[in-house]
């Protein structure tokens, strides 16, 4: 049984999210839920396209977005302006949206400003928190990823294709902000699981100042080479790797629209990495933080990376690259203690594995029993036949070479499956054993003598 992916999970400091059953654009009753921008922390590269998908990629569909700003890309501290998401395409009726503003000094932990909900003709509107509730007046609170949040449509889409959104900047300059939307825009009322996705996001420069000029400035530097799942200091060809340093990238995006052919991005937002001299594709840049592909390569053993743009090329940082690096993915919710994990059912159906309310009362996941599948994802379990090449886009599942052993709860559970499934993104399908205890289980998993880790959990029943 393979599955594709349908809750938000931690990918180096970035989400991608995991979707099991194409559903409309107002498949949600009370409006979509948080984390399905391309902002960093939420879905960069994807949108909703995993629920929405069945047109193609995302920005695939012939249409756009934009927003139209009342003063350009700027901003006045403190002073609510209003601007307005239009979205073009020729086949669509109904329109969802969702948006969200970040400063781009983090913009994946760091809220800019506050959306109002607007009235307005042709839908509604709503801000939600990242524990998928409603904002309260003021703001999301911190305790809830530091207070992000999302506006967007609430219980139906719109029918009309420009969508009015006030935001509050911040009431002092905090530097640039980064606003991003996702829409779908769905040809139907009902029925069907149609629609196209288009993203699109920009930076707002507070008055007075402008954009940092391109060329010239510091070089880059590199201050840490590790797993993109479990931050430990050994990386495996074909899976996820993040770089940690500063001035990597005057730019914050992912790779939305830079996929081409089915051939991922060697430079992204002008930054370009190499791994033991071969050019990796670069999945998403920030200031801050690069998070790539680990190019093909046999030479087992310490290699060097190195990140380079406008202003010139990093240090060499030394990596060490091995045959396997496994790490789960997690939910990010309480702290990454759980897996990115779902139950597997008949009918190639799921269902998510996390403790019930773990992402809200509004998304249903629940505890798993003895005998049914779990379906665990991950990166960095080992060589794969035939080989993945991590330059292209997957078009068909890859086996391990080395199935893993997996315990829970220091019991065995037999391994079903265990596959790169998406660019990077293992899957493992394993069979809870009889015998646990209700409760959060360890997950333990090992590949050709290597251990997982991690301290992670799933809840049983």
């Amino acid at each position: 049984m393979l599955v594709t992916r349908q809750a938000k999970i931690r990918i180096a400091q970035t989400a991608v999210l995991i979707s099991a059953v194409p559903v409309l654009v107002w498949a949600y009753s009370y409006g979509p839920p948080p984390f399905f921008t391309t902002a960093p922390g939420d879905a960069p590269g994807v949108a909703c396209t995993y629920c929405h998908g069945a047109e193609g990629p995302l920005n695939s569909g012939g249409g756009n977005v934009k927003i139209n700003f009342p003063n350009g890309q700027t901003y006045t501290p403190g002073q609510t302006q209003t601007m307005t998401v239009v979205i073009t395409d020729s086949q669509a009726q109904f329109y969802g949206f969702e948006m969200t503003a970040r400063l781009d000094s983090n913009p994946s932990s760091t809220q800019a400003g506050n959306f109002i909900p607007v009235q307005q003709a042709g839908g509604a509107q709503q801000v939600i928190c990242a524990q998928y509730d409603l904002a309260p007046a003021g703001g999301c609170p911190s305790s809830e990823d530091n207070g992000i949040e999302w506006i967007e449509h609430a219980n139906q889409p719109f029918t009309t294709n420009q969508i009015q959104v006030q935001w509050t900047p911040p009431t002092t300059n905090q530097g640039n902000v980064h606003v991003y939307v996702a829409v779908n825009a769905a040809p139907i009322s009902g029925g069907s699981p149609l629609g196209h996705i288009y993203a699109v996001d920009y930076v707002l420069t507070p008055n007075g100042s402008t954009p940092p000029p391109s060329g010239g400035g510091t070089p880059p530097s590199v201050s840490a080479v590790v797993n993109g799942a479990n931050f430990v200091n050994s990386i495996q060809a074909g899976s996820f790797v993040s770089i940690f340093g500063k001035q990597l990238s005057t730019q914050t995006m992912s790779w939305d629209g830079s996929i081409q052919n089915g051939q991922f991005p060697l430079t992204l937002g002008g930054a370009s990495v190499t791994i033991d001299g071969n050019p990796a594709p670069v999945n998403f840049v920030s200031p801050g933080q690069v998070n790539v592909l680990a190019p093909a390569d046999t030479n087992i053993g310490p290699v060097t990376v190195t990140v380079t743009n406008s202003a010139g090329t990093s240090n060499s940082f030394s990596a060490l690259l091995v045959n396997e690096s496994p790490a789960f993915f997690t939910y990010s919710p309480d702290n990454g203690r759980y897996i990115a994990a779902q139950i597997g059912l008949p009918g190639n159906k799921t269902l998510t594995l996390a403790p019930v309310g773990l992402f809200g009362a509004n998304v249903p996941s629940q505890p798993i029993q003895a005998g049914q599948v779990a379906v665990f994802y991950g990166t960095g379990f080992g060589p794969t036949n035939p080989v993945e090449d991590p330059t292209k886009v997957l078009s068909s599942a890859l086996v391990c070479v080395n199935t893993p052993t997996v315990t829970i709860g220091g019991i065995n559970a037999p391994v079903q499956f265990c596959g790169v499934t998406e660019t990077g993104l293992y899957q493992i399908n394993v069979t809870v054993p009889a015998g646990l205890p209700g409760g959060d289980q360890p997950v333990v998993a090992t590949t050709n003598n290597v251990q997982t880790s991690q301290t992670v959990y799933i809840p049983v029943q």
